[in-house]
């Protein structure tokens, strides 16, 4: 039996292309589906979903996973990841190689598993999301930025964002918390933007949603970063100019206009109320 693929027929990056060529190579394996927009593969998805299909696979990056996840979420249709995007950091999570033979062999052989998904104002995202500094980079990268610079493009983006002063925001836990802070990052997995850990705690499987909230400019975000690159990713025991915290949901206000992000795609503006959305069945090694 043929398995349905879903392929972002409109990314035009060097992996996306790669992706191409090995498809031209499988697709007898394949029923290839490329949907003109992100409503249309919605829509797309959630009928396979409805109809009982057991497993669909995705090619692309982070974001079209994200769309994804919001049409499968809740339901028994388990997600098969490519990682055929910029940076892929939802299929690093679960441990696929950046490679699609190994994508391939864990669509046939990979075990299914269940996944939290979270939410901004009731928009799903899978692994990551953000509100200020970060999400203001994201704002700014461009598709012909990623396709020219890959992953420099949001460093030259970033570069971009030290120029300007982020508001002040703060976050509100459900569980009473209150930490105010210039950034948030948010991770429903222990990775952000790439190969690295992040977030040293943090599980996705475990129905809480980690969050580091950077107290002071973006200077100060960047020297925290770096820290750490070399300290196993942030943590709630290592002291700096940030807050570590694990939550079931909460909100986040702003001072100003402060950017959101989901899964690397810009999402508008806060504020924003954060709640566990459900689950997704994703197949992993």
């Amino acid at each position: 039996m043929r398995i349905p693929l879903f392929f972002n027929n409109t990314a035009r990056s060097a992996r996306a292309d790669r992706f191409r060529r090995w498809l031209d190579g499988h697709r007898d394996l394949f029923d290839v589906i490329e949907p003109e927009s992100r409503e249309d593969m919605l829509r797309h998805l959630a009928a396979r979903a409805d109809s009982g299909t057991p497993v669909v696979a995705v090619a692309g990056g982070d974001g079209t996973l994200g769309v994804a996840a919001r049409a499968l979420c809740n339901t028994e249709t388990a997600l098969a990841p490519f990682p055929a995007g910029t940076m892929n950091v939802f299929s690093r999570e679960i441990g696929i190689r950046q490679d699609f033979d190994h994508a391939l062999h864990v669509l046939n052989a990979g075990r299914p598993r269940d996944v939290d998904l979270f939410a901004f104002n009731g928009q799903p995202f899978l692994q990551m999301a953000g509100i200020g500094a970060d999400a203001r980079a994201v704002e700014l990268t461009t598709w012909e930025m990623k396709k020219k610079w890959k992953a420099f493009a949001y460093v030259i983006a970033g570069a971009r964002v030290c120029t300007e002063r982020q508001p002040r925001l703060t976050l509100s836990t459900d569980d009473g918390r209150v930490v105010a802070g210039r950034s948030i990052l948010f991770g429903n997995g222990r990775r952000y933007g790439g190969p690295l850990n992040f977030f040293a705690e943090a599980d996705n499987d475990d129905g809480l949603l980690d969050a580091v909230v950077f107290k002071h400019s973006i200077p100060s975000i960047i020297g925290e970063c770096l820290m750490a690159a070399v300290h196993g990713g942030f943590h709630s025991r290592r002291n700096g100019s940030f807050e570590y915290i694990r939550m079931t949901g909460g909100t986040v206000i702003s001072a100003g206009q402060a950017a959101c992000e989901l899964d690397g795609d810009y999402m508008g503006n806060a504020p924003v109320r954060i709640t566990r959305h459900g689950t997704l069945k994703v197949l992993a090694p």
